[in-house]
C-alpha cells in the first residue's frame, strides 16, 4: 500500500518533500495556510553555501546540500539553480588579511575556494568599482536558488504525478495521524497520513503548542534594537527594478551582499543591518535605502534605478542555530524540519527525509540534528 504523508508548509523544503516523495510512490498532501512559496521562503537571499559554517557536521550537511542542488541541475530539473560562485571582496589590508585567514582554513578542509588579486576580481566583475579594493575570494561552486521558480515547478511536478495541493487552509491541530485545518471561510477539513512531515518554517513552534509540545525554535519576533530576550530576527531582502548592471556572480562585501534577480534587477541584503530591528520598528524601512547605496558604490550602474520590492521574513532558527530533521519522540508518525539554512539544504533533506519516513532508518547524515540534544523541550 502508498504510504500517505501530508506536508505542513510549502516553501523550499515543502516543495522539494512533495516531489522527492512523490516520486518514489508515496501518497503526499501538502497543505498551506497560503500559497507556494509565500512565507519565509519568498524572503531569503537564497545563497546556497557551505562557507565558513561550523561546526563540522553542519558545514558537511550543508555541502550535501549544494551538491543535492547540483546533481538536480545536471539531471535537467534544476533551472532555478544559478551556480555563478560567490565572490567575497576586501577593502583594507586588514579584511584581505582576514580573507587570507578564512580561504586557508577553508581549502585545507578541501572546500573549493581560491584568492584573487585586484586585478583577478577586476576581470571577473569587470563593472565593479570598488575603488579601496585591495584583493577577494573566489567560491566557484556557489549560487543562488529562484525560490519561486524551484517551489511552483517541484510541486507542479509533484501534482502532476498525483500529489494533491490544499493552499489557504491553516492548521488548527495536529495529532499522531491527523490534521485539522480551517479555511478562511471557517470550514474544517481532516486529513489522514502515516506520516505528517511539519515543515512549516516558524509555523512548525505554533502549530506544535496547540498540540501541547514545545518546539526548540526561537520566538519568531525581531531581535529588537535595545536587546532583550533572544529570539530569531528579522531577514530583509530588497529588489530593484532591471538593469543592466554588469554582475556576473554574487558579490559580498563588508555591509553588503548583492547578486542578479529574477526580474532582471540586483537582489541585495545584511543581515547585520537589517536584522537589529524588530519588525515592528518603523526604522527597520531605512535599511534598504542605506543597503542600495552600499551597493550603488560598487556598482556605478545602479544609481540609475530604485528598489521596486522589499520582503521582510522572521529567520527559522533553532535554539542551537543547527538544523532540526527529526521525528517526536513521543510520536513518531510526526517529523519535523526546521533550519535556517532551508534554500540550501532543501534538496538534501528531501532526499535524507524521504529516506527516513519510506525506509524507516536513521540518515547518517541527519544523525547529529535530532531532537534529543535539546534536553528542557517536550518532545
Amino acid at each position: 500500500m502508498q504510504h500517505k504523508v501530508i506536508v505542513i508548509g510549502a516553501g523550499v523544503i515543502g516543495c522539494c518533500l512533495a516531489d522527492e516523495l512523490t516520486r518514489r510512490g508515496a501518497s503526499v498532501t501538502v497543505i498551506d495556510a497560503a500559497e507556494v512559496g509565500s512565507a519565509t521562503s519568498a524572503a531569503t537571499f537564497a545563497w546556497v553555501n557551505s562557507n565558513n559554517k561550523s561546526p563540522e557536521e553542519y558545514s558537511n550537511l550543508n555541502l550535501l546540500g549544494l551538491q543535492a542542488h547540483e546533481r538536480s541541475a545536471a539531471r535537467g530539473g534544476g533551472r532555478w539553480f544559478h551556480q555563478t560562485g560567490n565572490l567575497q571582496i576586501a577593502q583594507s589590508n586588514d579584511e584581505l588579511e582576514a580573507l587570507h585567514h578564512k580561504v586557508e582554513k577553508l581549502a585545507s578542509n578541501g572546500y573549493q575556494v581560491r584568492l584573487l588579486t585586484t586585478e583577478q576580481v577586476r576581470e571577473l566583475e569587470p563593472a565593479l568599482e570598488a575603488p579601496r579594493l585591495t584583493g577577494g575570494a573566489l567560491y566557484p561552486k556557489e549560487g543562488w536558488i529562484d525560490t519561486l521558480t524551484m517551489c511552483s515547478s517541484l510541486l507542479n511536478r509533484a501534482m502532476e504525478a498525483g500529489a494533491a495541493f490544499s493552499p489557504y487552509e491553516t492548521v488548527t491541530d495536529v495529532q499522531p495521524n491527523r490534521v485539522t485545518t480551517q479555511t478562511p471561510d471557517g470550514t474544517a477539513h481532516e486529513y489522514e497520513a502515516d506520516t505528517i512531515i511539519l515543515a512549516a518554517g516558524n509555523g512548525n513552534r505554533k502549530i506544535l503548542a496547540g498540540a501541547g509540545i514545545d518546539f526548540p525554535t526561537l520566538e519568531p519576533s525581531g531581535s529588537g534594537a535595545e536587546g532583550g530576550a533572544k529570539n530569531a530576527g528579522i531577514g530583509i531582502i530588497s529588489t530593484t527594478g532591471p538593469v543592466a548592471s554588469g554582475m556576473r556572480h554574487i558579490v559580498r562585501a563588508t555591509g553588503i551582499a548583492m547578486r542578479p534577480a529574477r526580474n532582471g534587477g540586483i537582489t541585495f541584503a545584511d543581515h547585520p543591518t537589517g536584522g537589529k530591528w524588530d519588525i515592528d520598528d518603523p526604522r527597520i524601512w531605512t535599511v534598504p535605502a542605506l543597503l542600495l547605496e552600499r551597493a550603488r558604490e560598487l556598482y556605478p550602474t545602479l544609481k540609475k534605478v530604485s528598489t521596486e520590492n522589499v520582503s521582510l521574513g522572521i529567520r527559522v532558527l533553532p535554539e542551537d542555530g543547527l538544523t532540526i530533521a527529526d521525528r517526536l519522540a513521543n510520536h513518531p508518525s510526526i517529523y519535523a524540519v526546521a533550519t535556517h539554512s532551508g534554500v540550501t539544504l532543501s534538496a538534501h533533506l528531501a532526499e535524507a527525509v524521504a529516506d527516513e519516513v519510506l525506509d524507516g532508518r536513521r540518515h547518517h547524515s541527519l544523525e547529529a540534528f535530532g531532537l534529543a540534544r535539546f534536553e528542557t523541550a517536550n518532545i
